[in-house]
């Protein structure tokens, strides 16, 4: 399966168009393969599973209202144990070594737009064993009626985000990851803030449909949101995350003072 499965995304990401403004993104429709995306929807480990709160309220910064805890998540990156029937644990297995096994998958994310990496990284980026210096994570998500996210960043540290939306049916789509615009054309951000949505236009959502895939990039105009999830959307807005990062104090020794890369206290990830 894995084997298949990674020439299918390879072909994906060939013939997906990458658009630079508001910020570096491209949307995949029918990213699985449709028996793929069908095993997605039957094997949904949140049938029988809770989940882990993103962040814990008591953990929650003070400095934003985002309701962290309403994210549940099961984490492929961290070996999260869940209960599932053998053959749906192994068809999860079969997708964390098709994404996180070898680097594959951050290979192909760096050959789709490799001057977004020679521009953050320089020369590092085509040093052999590049990918081993990046963090990457895996997840399976749901969110609980009320979770929203205003328009954020993501953290310095963040080089890039893809989110796949496992809705069941069509009729959702404006519950997608909104890509926003500052009403201010001089205002960036570097990371971790949350803002509010009114000091914001939606430029375009990448809709929350069945077999949906949005892949985008960190800069500090990468302003992307949530609008609230309300008891209507089906299966709690299930989908996946795969994330690439630097290491907390960044890949490199960095002379800024202060060092821009290392979050302050209160902060929001």
């Amino acid at each position: 399966m894995v084997k298949n499965l990674r020439q299918h995304i390879e072909q994906k990401f060939r013939d997906a168009q990458l658009v630079h403004l508001p910020f570096p993104h491209l949307i995949i429709e029918i990213f699985f393969p449709v028996a793929v995306y069908q095993s997605l929807l039957v094997a949904n480990p949140f049938l029988s599973n809770v989940g882990t709160e993103w962040i814990s309220a008591a953990e929650a910064p003070t400095k934003t209202t985002t309701p962290y805890w309403a994210r549940k998540q099961i984490n492929f990156h961290q070996s999260q144990v869940f209960q599932a029937a053998p053959e749906h644990l192994a068809f999860w297995e079969a997708i964390k070594q098709c994404l996180l096994g070898d680097d594959w998958f951050a290979n192909v994310i760096i050959a789709k737009y490799p001057e977004y990496f020679l521009l953050r990284f320089g020369e590092l980026a085509a040093m052999p064993g590049f990918t081993k210096l990046l963090l990457k994570e895996l997840f399976l998500q749901r969110h609980e009626p009320g979770f929203y996210i205003g328009p954020h960043t993501d953290i310095p540290t963040r080089v890039a985000t893809c989110i796949f939306s496992f809705a069941d049916r069509p009729g959702f789509e404006e519950y997608g990851t909104q890509l926003c615009v500052h009403r201010n054309p001089l205002v960036r951000c570097w990371g971790n803030n949350h803002h509010k949505p009114e000091d914001f236009e939606v430029r375009k959502v990448a809709p929350y449909q069945p077999n949906n895939f949005l892949l985008f990039f960190k800069t500090r105009q990468s302003f992307h949101a949530v609008k609230a999830i309300d008891a209507t959307v089906p299966n709690q807005r299930y989908g996946m995350q795969f994330q690439l990062y630097e290491p907390p104090r960044g890949v490199f020794e960095d002379l800024s003072e202060p060092d821009l890369m290392v979050p302050k206290l209160n902060r929001a990830p």
